[in-house]
């Protein structure tokens, strides 16, 4: 389709997700999902994107249809992710007791169930959506991204704490995307930013099946078995922890000791 790079980019976008959904409801795979969900993170990036230009009020309705499906993709993820690091540690006494595969199952067909009602709010954000990526000017993107790589560096230079690690990634995820929207890339060095959110993202990952168990209150449970294997997942998830830490932070120090 002709237009704008950003107008392009949109378009290519729409036209994944609607591929990725399809593929998804098809055979069920982790893969689907996953690029289902990254194309998903993609739109959400444009229409954060387009908020900064137009009224916020035009476009809350499509941006919840769109978190939900976004919600609804990554409670399966999650489970997914849980489940996996059982099977890696040895610890599957957690999903015979606590956290069945039946659960996971359920929740795939649960969204499959749903899969027309997706389909029809991605066919409302491509409606209300598509007139303002077209009447958008690049060199707004162009000035967008330069902002957001702005952003990255000053929290960089902070040297970023833990607790806003995170958002620091989300800044990355959103500046990674935009520069795919404007056709002079930045000379930047996108290998470190890609190398420090993914680092984050594993650092993510681990605190969220970390703060799962520990919602379980697992360690109170009369089941010895039970108890024991907590302990050892606890240190393993500990040690994982302290790992991605350290590396975070000697990316973290690599790059503010580059700018100085």
């Amino acid at each position: 389709m002709s237009g704008s790079t950003f107008a392009q980019y949109y378009h290519q976008r729409i036209k994944q997700v609607f591929n990725h959904l399809l593929e998804f409801d098809l055979n069920s795979s982790e893969n689907s999902l996953h690029d289902f969900r990254v194309e998903i993170k993609k739109l959400r990036s444009i229409l954060k994107f387009l908020k900064t230009i137009y009224p916020k009020q035009k476009l809350k309705k499509v941006s919840r249809q769109l978190n939900n499906i976004f919600q609804k993709a990554g409670e399966i993820r999650e489970y997914q992710l849980l489940l996996q690091w059982f099977q890696k540690h040895d610890l599957e006494i957690f999903m015979e007791q606590i956290f069945p595969k039946e659960i996971l199952e359920s929740l795939i067909t649960k969204f499959h169930h749903q899969n027309h009602s997706f389909k029809q709010d991605l066919k409302d954000l491509n409606d209300q959506v598509s007139d303002y990526v077209l009447a958008t000017n690049e060199i707004l993107a162009d000035h967008y991204a330069t902002d957001l790589s702005l952003q990255m560096d000053q929290l960089i230079r902070k040297n970023c704490p833990l607790n806003e690690w995170h958002e620091l990634r989300k800044i990355i995820k959103q500046w990674m995307y935009a520069i795919n929207w404007v056709e002079q890339k930045q000379d930047t060095d996108i290998s470190y930013y890609h190398k420090l959110q993914e680092s984050i993202g594993y650092w993510h990952d681990t605190q969220v099946i970390k703060e799962t168990l520990m919602q379980k209150k697992i360690f109170l449970s009369p089941d010895v078995e039970l108890q024991m294997s907590f302990t050892v997942a606890n240190d393993k998830l500990n040690q994982s922890l302290r790992y991605r830490e350290k590396q975070i932070h000697e990316l973290l120090n690599k790059k503010e000791m580059a700018t100085v």
